[in-house]
């Protein structure tokens, strides 16, 4: 559009400058001078109105505007050479004709011609094939693989977190869970055994009510088997197409249970490209009235288990710390992608075809059997 509005000007700036040229400009020059100028004032409303309907409204077929030359020169012809378009008949008695046009005469010399003028202006549009465009900002096709791997032993229902462990680990990943628009996220859990309770996923929210009905018992809560944990994790991770594939094992125990040893574990997790971040959540020995008496967590292991597989081991002594070690893992595995926006268009010419057909058939029903002129 801005294109036209363009070829418009230079066009009325050539014919502005012809004009130096020519002392007495016909009337064949004049109506060149104004059906330009029309067009220059057609394609700077149509510019503006594109500009206010940016991204909702378009042509296809632009270029089909420059046809409204035909409803401009219509007009100007029926100015300029009025007495071409108009019978006359040889009268002689003049004076009286001498009180002048009324309004009927007005409305009968030009109304029909500007409902033809405005049903090929809008059939024009018409076929430029005016589109209404809708734009969809589409989630990413390739994102970070998160499996929150939590247990759910007996010794998480201490209270050295408020209310306990287990309740605060499960208000912290809930939160984590809603930072990460665009990951599939899958949940989980382990005692004595290991379970899968959400494979990968972008419903987010079924993850929330997951997480939310999560109870200490759901197994046998008397062992803590992390290696087993991180066996399954990984059994679901390892064929994804992930850019980046993580697992986030929070526990407060050791390994005193299960088939698989956390080493081996690890070892496959980073065989088949897995990062674990492991997270303690237990306070230190005699630090609160509700803390143990002795060490709880196998600091080493958790260590061990986050070098082998280029991840982070994290302690947390309470929720607070819980929720900021959650909130630098957020932080460090960010989701980069390009934004990729779906375009649809819709047609709404239709309106248009419509308008015009029906100016035009009002412009014939005037001009034939309501405003008729004799002769």
């Amino acid at each position: 559009m801005l294109t036209l509005f363009l070829i418009s000007c230079g066009a009325l700036i050539a014919v502005l400058l012809s004009s130096l040229l020519i002392n007495t400009p016909a009337k064949w020059f004049r109506a060149l001078l104004a059906g330009v100028a029309a067009c220059m004032v057609f394609f700077l409303i149509a510019l503006c109105l594109q500009r206010v309907f940016k991204g909702i409204a378009d042509f296809v077929n632009p270029w089909a505007l420059l046809l409204v030359i035909l409803p401009a020169g219509l007009l100007i012809a029926k100015t300029l050479w009025k007495q071409s378009f108009t019978p006359r008949l040889v009268y002689s008695r003049t004076a009286v004709l001498a009180g002048g046009k009324n309004l009927r005469a007005a409305l009968t010399e030009w109304l029909p011609n500007l409902l033809y003028a405005l049903a090929l202006t809008l059939l024009v549009v018409a076929l430029a094939r005016p589109v209404s465009v809708d734009r969809t900002i589409l989630p990413p096709t390739e994102g970070i693989d998160i499996i929150l791997l939590m247990d759910v032993s007996a010794s998480m229902q201490r209270q050295d977190f408020y209310p306990n462990r287990f309740t605060a680990a499960i208000r912290t990943a809930d939160n984590f869970v809603q930072k990460r628009l665009n990951d599939r996220i899958g949940l989980v859990v382990f005692s004595r055994a290991a379970m899968l309770q959400a494979p990968l996923t972008l419903d987010h929210e079924a993850i929330r009510e997951l997480l939310g009905a999560l109870y200490l018992g759901i197994i046998d809560p008397n062992y803590t088997a992390i290696g087993d944990g991180l066996g399954v994790a990984t059994a679901h991770l390892k064929d994804s197409q992930a850019k980046s594939k993580v697992i986030i094992l929070l526990t407060d125990g050791a390994n005193n249970a299960g088939s698989i040893d956390p080493r081996l574990a690890a070892k496959a997790a980073q065989a088949y490209g897995i990062k674990v971040y492991t997270v303690a959540t237990a306070s230190p020995p005699g630090s609160g009235i509700f803390s143990s008496n002795e060490e709880e967590i196998d600091e080493s292991l958790l260590l061990e288990i986050a070098n082998e597989t280029g991840g982070k081991f994290y302690r947390a002594k309470n929720e607070m710390e819980l929720s900021k070690i959650y909130n630098t893992i957020n932080e460090l595995e960010k989701t980069e992608f390009a934004q990729s926006i779906q375009t649809s268009q819709s047609d709404f010419y239709l309106p248009f075809v419509l308008a015009g057909l029906l100016c035009l058939g009002l412009g014939i029903l005037l001009e034939k059997l309501i405003l008729i002129r004799v002769p």
